[in-house]
């Protein structure tokens, strides 16, 4: 089986980014994690957790024993243990190395699993979800935050979103995974608790930076190059530019798929 592919690099811009993205997407992750019961479990583990933000949140809104990230970047697993590993009154978070498609995990079984922007970069999502489910503990909790649809007024946004659209295709991904989500997780052994769609409406300038970093990121890939012409992606990335630097560019409205779902009695 051919491995996934992560489009959108582990270098400083791409760490920045996913600051970024951390931040603007802050609180309805938080929300998502507070609407379940589930507090204080033995093990939380962050699912693709690049340079840690959502690891301590994660850490922050459910208060579990101990709070492992895992990424496959070690690039981004040792920005994590300098930025997160230590904070006043809290303690350290562990961040391994570590294929999340892989199990088991590189520590016990988790009693609950973040996520997010994840299942959209993976060739098999519903192979990784039976995966966790074997490898988590009974009871375990998964929370999921992924998107359903993008779209604009600018045509340089729209543009963007087809563009990435099409990359993730060829590398067997699907950019708006969010819509396939809910029979995907019932049927790899989860049961779901509760599934619900939010019109999520993000500033324009703010989701331009973060787009912005990601096409100087994948316009260097291999498939991009040849399928993409260049002077289109200059061109797009001047108008991301000036959006970027607009605060009155308008919004973007993401649909986003949030779900919750417990490891099925039989998984």
């Amino acid at each position: 089986m051919e491995q996934n592919r992560y489009t959108f690099g582990d270098n400083a811009e791409a760490s920045a980014r996913l600051r970024r993205l951390a931040e603007l997407y802050e609180p309805e992750t938080r929300e998502l994690l507070l609407r379940d019961a589930a507090r204080k479990p033995h093990l939380a583990i962050d699912l693709g957790c690049g340079p840690g933000w959502t690891t301590r949140l994660l850490h922050d809104a459910l208060h579990p024993t101990r709070t492992i990230g895992l990424d496959a970047s070690p690039h981004f697993i040792d920005e994590a243990r300098r930025n997160q590993g230590t904070k006043s009154n809290a303690p350290a978070l562990e961040f391994h190395v570590h294929d999340v498609t892989q199990t088991p995990f590189p520590a016990a079984a988790p009693n609950a699993l973040l996520c997010r922007f994840l299942l959209t970069h993976l060739r098999e999502p519903g192979d990784a979800l039976a995966r966790w489910a074997k490898a988590s503990a009974p009871g375990c909790i998964l929370f999921i935050h992924e998107t359903e649809s993008m779209d604009a007024d600018n045509p340089a946004l729209r543009c963007y979103y087809e563009l990435v659209a099409q990359l993730q295709r060829h590398y067997g991904q699907t950019l708006e995974i969010g819509a396939l989500l809910e029979d995907c997780v019932a049927k790899n052994g989860w049961r779901v608790l509760e599934s619900r769609r939010l019109e999520l409406r993000k500033p324009a300038s703010a989701m331009a930076q973060i787009h912005l970093a990601n096409l100087r990121t994948w316009r260097n890939d291999d498939y991009a190059r040849q399928a993409f012409d260049a002077r289109e992606i200059d061109s797009l990335e001047a108008s991301l530019s000036e959006i970027a630097a607009s605060p009155n560019a308008g919004t973007v409205i993401n649909a986003a798929r949030q779900i919750i779902a417990r490891r099925a009695p039989q998984a």
